[in-house]
Formats: C-alpha cells, structure tokens, sequence
C-alpha cells in the first residue's frame, strides 16, 4: 500500500510541473504540424483526460475481465501521452472527474469535423456529463454543433477516413444521430458511410481504426468482408487481424508512417509491420479491464 502512496505522489508531482491553460495541462513536446495529406485531419493536437478516481466503477461488458485499477492505469495512461508526445502532439489533459468514472474514454464526447465539434447526447446516460469541458476546450479552435435531444451517439462509432466518415449504428448510436450527423458531415464537403455494428462489440473503432490514408485495420469475427466491399472496391488496403487479437484492430497511425499499438499482441503487430508500418507500443491491459482502446483516450483537432 504504501508504494501505491508514493507511486500516486510521483504522479501528482510530475503533473503539477507541467505548464497550464485555463487551468488545464497543457503538454507540448516537439510540437509540429502534419502535412496536408493527413486527410484533412492534422494530428498535431490532441484533447485527453485524466483517469477517474473511480475508475474501479467503469463500464465493462465486453473486453474487461476484471475490476479496472484506477494507479495501475494511471501508468498506462501516463505512457499513453508519452507516445503522442513522441509523435510531436501537443497535449491538452483535462482534469478526470470523480463522478464518472469512464471520463478518460474522451473520445466518445465529441466528433471533430472539419473545422466544427459536434457534442453529442451521450449512449450511456451514465456518462452525461463529460462533455462540458471538451465542449469548452474544442470550443476555444472550433465551431461547436449541439445534437438535439431524442440522439445519442458515441464518438467511439465515428472514424474520419479520407474524405469521409466511417459511422456505426450501435447500442450508442441511434438512427436520429446517425441522421443529424450524415447532415452535418455532408453540409461541410464530407462523405459518409454507415456501418451495423454487431452485438459482439461495444464501437465502430473497437474493431476497426484508419492508420493512414487508403488503409483500414479490422478484426476479424465482428465487421464483414461485404461491409467494406464499396471500400475494397474503391482501391483501399484492407489489413484483416485474428479474431483473438480484436482488440488490438484499434491504432493511432501518423503521416511519418508510424503507427501505436496495443503492447501483447504480436500477430497485429506482424500485419502492420509488414504493411510497412513502424510501430510503437503501449501496454493498454489495464485499459483495457474497462473497455477502453487506445482512440478512446483521445480527441485529435
């Protein structure tokens, strides 16, 4: 117990010593700017959240085995941001709070879109709540779009891939959302293109994720070879993953070709190594015990 004490201190000093922004953390480490082919989408700035103090109490129906350890992911998370640092993002860390415990999972708070945010009704209630602070940081960069009541969606059913948006419809994300958001996506030069998401999973990017342009990663066992059949047929690489390895379909690619990785799983990592990628790994077990991936730490603007 007592080294817990003094990990938890290390962690607390480490972060008092980073620069703030309104209060919150702000990080940049060898800040630069993507190039323009990134798809329209600049990963140079990313939103995350601190872990819960109540992470013990997230949601967990589908990979977590286990109770999630709220120091233990605080580790995690902590190796998390290094890799983005490492990758040139600036950082802006939102503080966790205490009464919803799945907070760090901060990209189901906003879709980014263009140079718009849209907030969206949450799909579980339990976390009504978390978006008010992403709304007020994305707010200060972007035009912020409200989603009507009676819609609910997860920022986790929503990829940007090339120029368009990847969309599931999920136990989160309701027909009306999909609806609203088609419009909004569609009024800005965006495509989209709606994908059933099947019980076996939670999200979209649970089983699928864009490490570049031109390229999907999927699980296999989940999503079908007919639902990207429009996609394959347009000349897009698609890199299939073993079912057993599902989790590990969700990365966070960059322009230079490097992509994150979830730590443990060698098959995945053999796929993307293969497709020319240079990976980096991160050990996301213990995120993994409440159902989040490596993009549901994060929102890039």
């Amino acid at each position: 117990m007592e080294s817990i004490c003094d990990l938890n201190s290390v962690i607390r000093e480490l972060v008092s010593c980073l620069p703030r922004k309104n209060g919150y953390v702000a990080c940049s480490f060898g800040f630069r700017m993507m190039g323009s082919g990134w798809s329209h989408r600049k990963r140079a700035r990313a939103v995350v959240r601190e872990v819960s103090s109540n992470f013990e109490r997230a949601l967990s129906s589908y990979f977590g085995t286990h109770t999630p350890d709220s120091t233990a992911a605080r580790i995690a998370h902590a190796d998390y941001i290094a890799a983005l640092h490492e990758q040139g993002v600036e950082v802006l860390v939102l503080p966790g709070l205490d009464n919803h415990p799945d907070c760090t999972f901060v990209e189901d708070t906003a879709v980014v879109v263009g140079d718009a945010v849209v907030i969206p009704f949450m799909g579980h209630p339990s976390r009504e709540g978390e978006q008010v602070a992403v709304r007020e940081a994305l707010g200060e960069h972007l035009e912020v779009i409200e989603m009507p009541e009676g819609t609910t969606l997860d920022g986790g059913d929503v990829i940007f891939f090339d120029n368009r948006f990847l969309v599931g419809r999920s136990t989160r994300t309701n027909d009306a959302a999909v609806s609203f958001f088609e419009q909004v996506v569609k009024e800005r030069g965006y495509g989209v293109m709606v994908f059933d998401i099947p019980p076996s999973t939670l999200h979209l990017t649970t089983v699928c994720s864009s490490p570049k342009p031109g390229v999907l990663v999927a699980a296999e066992g989940h999503l079908t070879p007919e639902q990207f059949a429009p996609l394959v047929e347009e000349g897009v690489e698609l890199l299939w993953v073993p079912n057993e390895e599902s989790y590990a379909a969700n990365v966070i690619g960059f322009e230079n070709g490097n992509v994150i990785i979830s730590a443990d799983y060698p098959e995945t990592k053999r796929v993307l190594e293969d497709a020319g990628f240079t990976t980096r790994s991160v050990d996301m077990a213990h995120i993994r015990a409440a159902d989040g991936s490596l993009t549901c730490c994060s929102i890039f603007y």
